[in-house]
């Protein structure tokens, strides 16, 4: 590894160098180790020469020896990869397919480590903006959000990259499993997760967009697009650039379980064409084909008897044959070694090798240590892989480094300039947090709102302690950030805004009074619970939070136990949805001890059975994992600054007993299974529906039209006519809903195809929005008898009913959502469309 200053500098003497130069121990700037002292403190050697530089402005016309090599920006992408391929022996082309991939001293090609955990900020610094967690980000039900977002942590990603003094991400420190990895400082994001939550006890329903592929699809085009800064369909920045960052579809294919019924890494999720089709792969495909993300992770389970990493049906054939990806495909961490280890699909680690990369994987992910790339110098003596599948799989990892313009001349590529994007200018700056208070506060779902509880007023709280704050996570501030392993584990340099903060921030402290209540979130001891009631009975009005956390800090899981006590993590499932331990209790004996307002906030990412608690409280806000911002946008919120707007990305079942086995992957309900998520769930009624949110003001309705053709390959436009009809100005989600009845074969009851955020509407004041039914919204899948891996969609005739509204449509029809139907004409496959 290039040896780099991690000290302290000398006076004068440089903190980090630009481009992709690492600064050496003799304060000269490098881009691998045989150039660290050709040149003078302060100077740039040149690749392939010993050209020294005092500046980078002078890179394209002082460094010779460039032209019609990798390092030539003028020449092809095609080209500049074929160079590589010519000049690279293929013994080094195996070394570059691991997550810490080495230098090449002879065509200067630096150390780069790919691996970047940077799910809601930057993974491997303080120095970053921690913002919702992605179930906090569903709830906004806002393409535009996700991609502020995305763009917020692309550029906060590369401005910590461009301040690096070893450019490689190996000196970057963070404990994400508990072991010190470098993880987070580099600019190919691991991020984001775009999997779907099929069962609300899965641990890592916090990091995902909800149960919907439509929402989560359209999420993961804006948060990824934004993290790039590409437009759709393009795999350059907006204005020919270079991207910003590389994004991920992760995780691909079929994932929804860490450690129910089993491991997650031994895992067999047994799917039809229709289960691929309707639900898992419509995500993917976006992520892959509009979003023009640079890299896909395959999963940890086995897809109908194969590992995802040795799956060729879906990594040659689904993402490179149907869809065209060229990006590279990375193992979750050590996925490919389980081919082996866990899976048993192969003895030993050459096998692995061989059915990995010929099934169309690219590079080893993990820790440092890669068991299957070891073993392929062997496999290829052998004969069982060829120069040819390597040289693939080195290439595709080459072409991302292209796109993200780390073979250009710095000063031509703007994301390295890093008098702009340098982490000073870019990192957790007031803009930053701001845009994280703004995500959290657009995350927020009003679930209920009795005799209108909320808004409270500031003015009715100005005695001491006239407001009792509730619960063990009221001061803790890392319960706003999720799971430890997607966050820097001493949180943010400048802090978080816990919910004390926040109320207090926004009344004072001596009119708060906090009681833990519950000993810890578990909640099996609630010591205060007495304390807490004697506050809740003297208070003006009582703010209770509920809901899970997210294991330790250190140590591998982060959760442990059996799944009771509301821990939710990587690598843990919950096996129940109740809230944990006497949480309920808690809620009950506050309600018994006042009349006064009760207002419950939700912490979470799966979704929570309430049970009594539901009925005692006044009014429930669902904060989800809001990021470091949080404690003030639930201020904002409860203290009327702003009208929630946010939607339940997530069905609220009543009870855990309402759910199938955890190892149930047919959605659909059978003799054994209500079914899951609101697209086919027929059990009991939810507490809250997908959709469901209320505000501050009211909204009307009117002039719903349809206009287009009735082809089935046609697009349909949805016009329809909103109205603030209340007193405050507020956002409004737009939902519009599809059935198709007359389908000839098993189709979702009801689905959602098209939702628009429209944003700030004013009392009083109308607003018409145009959204568009594509084909692909209302399409049907014909099973297939030769592969499942193989798309049968077709749009089908017959009636398409379509419902617009805030919300889904009530069985009744009285929630003001307003419905039209028409005939499709015709029955015709997707893809001739």
């Amino acid at each position: 590894l290039l040896v780099v200053a991690l000290a302290a500098p000398a006076t004068g003497a440089l903190d980090y160098c630009g481009g992709e130069y690492s600064l050496c121990d003799d304060g000269s700037c490098a881009l691998t180790n045989s150039s660290c002292g050709v040149c003078a403190a302060g100077e740039y050697a040149c690749p392939l020469t010993t050209t020294c530089l005092s500046s980078l402005d002078d890179y394209a016309t002082n460094c010779d020896g460039l032209t019609g090599t990798h390092l030539d920006w003028t020449m092809s992408e095609d080209d500049r990869l074929a160079y590589l391929n010519s000049v690279v022996d293929v013994s080094d082309m195996i070394l570059q397919l691991v997550n810490d991939a080495p230098q090449i001293d002879s065509i200067a090609l630096p150390a780069y480590n790919w691996l970047n955990d940077n799910e809601h900020g930057v993974k491997g610094t303080a120095n970053a903006t921690v913002y919702p967690m992605g179930v906090g980000m569903g709830a906004s039900f806002s393409k535009d959000l996700a991609y502020e977002v995305g763009q917020a942590i692309g550029i906060e990603s590369r401005s910590t990259h461009n301040a690096q003094a070893d450019k490689s991400g190996n000196s970057c420190g963070s404990t994400s499993t508990g072991e010190i990895v470098a993880n987070g400082c580099g600019i190919t994001l691991y991020a984001p997760n775009i999997n779907l939550v099929r069962d609300p006890r899965w641990g890592r329903a916090e990091e995902v967009y909800g149960e919907d592929p439509h929402l989560t699809a359209e999420l993961a085009v804006g948060m990824i697009t934004g993290m790039q800064g590409n437009e759709e369909g393009e795999i350059t920045a907006k204005d020919g650039q270079p991207l910003m960052s590389g994004a991920s579809c992760k995780h691909f294919a079929v994932y929804q379980n860490e450690d129910q019924p089993e491991a997650r890494t031994s895992l067999d999720a047994n799917v039809t064409a229709r289960d691929l089709w309707e639900t898992y792969m419509p995500v993917m495909k976006a992520c892959v084909t509009r979003a023009k993300a640079t890299h896909v992770m395959c999963s940890y389970n086995a897809v109908n008897g194969k590992p995802t990493c040795a799956h060729p049906e879906l990594l040659n054939g689904i993402l490179r044959d149907a869809w065209g990806f060229d990006g590279f495909v990375v193992s979750d961490y050590d996925a490919w070694v389980n081919l082996v280890t866990t899976h048993h699909y192969v003895d030993t680690y050459g096998e692995a090798a061989t059915v990995g990369l010929n099934a169309g994987m690219d590079q080893e992910g993990g820790f440092g240590t890669y068991s299957v790339i070891d073993a392929m110098p062997e496999a290829l003596a052998v004969g069982n892989i060829t120069e040819q599948a390597i040289t693939n799989a080195f290439t595709r990892l080459m072409r991302i480094r292209l796109r993200l313009g780390m073979f250009d001349p710095p000063a031509q590529v703007d994301a390295m300039d890093n008098t702009k994007f340098n982490p000073d200018l870019q990192c957790e700056t007031e803009e930053k947090l701001e845009l994280a208070r703004k995500a959290a506060r657009e995350g927020v779902v009003l679930l209920k709102n009795e005799d209108s509880t909320l808004p409270l007023s500031k003015t009715d709280f100005t005695s001491t302690s006239s407001l009792a704050l509730v619960g063990p996570q009221s001061d803790d501030w890392r319960v706003l950030l999720g799971a430890v392993n997607y966050a820097f584990e001493d949180g943010p340099s400048k802090g978080c805004k816990t919910v004390l903060d926040g109320l207090t921030d926004a009344l004072s402290s001596d009119v708060i009074n906090q009681i833990d209540g519950c000993d810890t979130v578990a909640c099996d001891e609630a010591s205060t619970m007495t304390e807490a009631a004697a506050a809740a009975a003297d208070a003006d009005a009582t703010v209770v939070i509920l809901g899970n956390w997210w294991g330790t800090t250190t140590g591998w899981p982060l959760c442990s136990g059996d799944g009771t006590d509301g821990c939710e993590s990587e690598s843990h499932d919950r096996t129940v949805i109740e809230l944990p331990g006497q949480q309920v209790e808690l809620v009950q004996a506050l309600r018994d001890a006042t009349t006064n307002p009760l207002v419950c906030v939700l912490i979470h990412g799966g979704a929570v059975a309430l049970g009594d608690a539901n009925d005692a409280c006044d009014a429930i806000v669902d904060l989800w994992v809001p990021g470091q911002m949080g404690g003030t946008a639930l201020a904002d919120i409860l203290f009327g600054d702003a009208s929630p707007a946010g939607r339940s990305p997530i069905t609220f079942y009543g009870a855990t007993t309402d759910l199938p086995a955890m190892a149930e992957f047919n959605e659909y309900p059978h003799e054994s299974s209500n079914g899951t998520t609101y697209r086919y769930y027929e059990g009991a009624a939810p507490t809250y529906k997908f959709g469901h949110g209320l505000s501050y003001t009211t909204f009307a309705y009117s002039d719903l039209a349809l206009s287009g053709t009735k082809a089935p390959c046609d697009d349909l436009t949805v016009t329809v006519t909103v109205t603030n009809t209340g007193d405050m100005a507020s956002d409004e989600v737009v939902q519009v809903y599809v059935k198709t009845p007359d389908s000839t074969v098993p189709s979702p009851q009801i689905r959602l195809a098209a939702f628009d955020r429209l944003t700030n509407i004013a009392p009083g004041e109308s607003r018409t929005v145009e959204l568009t039914l594509t084909p692909e919204s209302h399409a049907v899948v014909y099973p297939n008898a030769d592969s499942v891996y193989v798309e049968q969609t077709a749009v089908e005739s017959g009636a398409l009913e379509v419902y617009v509204g805030g919300a889904q449509p009530d069985d009744d029809g009285t929630n003001g959502v307003l419905s039209a139907s028409v005939s499709i004409s015709d029955t015709t496959m997707l893809k001739a469309c």
